[in-house]
């Protein structure tokens, strides 16, 4: 994926060279990218330099420029290009020292290169994997704490519960048969009054039937 690019040039007293320097940038910088921009810094020129970059970036809208006065040096120019520059991809063109061709495309890629190493650097995240629960373990029982019963005797208070229940619907549905099976002229009577249940059958009967 192409990136945008910004040139920052501090440039001072220049009006004789600006121009031409501009055209050889737009040529050269167009081929790698036509997202860029040539900030040119005035710093503090006293000849027509300010006149001239008006008119080169009225004619070219990837020109842009700024200018200060007094001048205050090359190093506060390129400050104030670099806060300026609005590219990803950021050079420095010195007029006395200027780029070529060679270092601007050298440049270029070396970023590209970069940029490919690092996204092959970087270790991939496996994807996170779901946290299966872990059984909870029952917490140990203190001396004071009821014990459990065992299954042997769940399951004979179990039967005793079973038998009781059996015992109780048989008693309750041969009632109204023995009323029935009376003769009309005799007279009828009341049935036995039933026994209650001890106390501790009643207690095992509930138990074990989960009354």
């Amino acid at each position: 994926m192409k990136k945008s690019l910004s040139i920052v040039i501090p440039v001072h007293n220049v009006q004789s060279s600006i121009g031409a320097e501009v055209d050889r940038l737009l040529e050269i910088v167009s081929d790698l990218t036509t997202d860029f921009e040539l900030m040119i810094v005035d710093d503090g020129s006293t000849d027509g330099t300010e006149e001239v970059l008006y008119e080169i970036s009225c004619r070219y809208p990837q020109v842009r420029s700024r200018r200060y006065t007094p001048r205050q040096g090359k190093a506060t120019a390129i400050d104030l290009g670099l806060a300026a520059a609005a590219g990803e991809v950021v050079m420095i063109e010195d007029m006395e020292r200027k780029l070529t061709t060679e270092d601007i495309q050298s440049l270029w890629a070396m970023h590209f290169d970069a940029s490919a190493a690092h996204s092959k650097a970087m270790p991939q995240r496996p994807a996170p994997q779901p946290v299966k629960p872990q059984p909870q373990k029952p917490e140990p029982l203190l001396p004071g704490d009821p014990q459990p019963l065992k299954q042997d005797l769940l399951s004979r208070l179990s039967s005793w519960g079973a038998d009781i229940s059996e015992l109780e619907s048989l008693t309750e549905y041969s009632l109204p048969e023995e009323v029935a099976s009376a003769e009309p002229n005799e007279p009828v009577q009341p049935p036995a009054p039933r026994l209650k249940m001890p106390r501790f059958l009643r207690r095992i009967q509930e138990f074990a039937t989960g009354e």
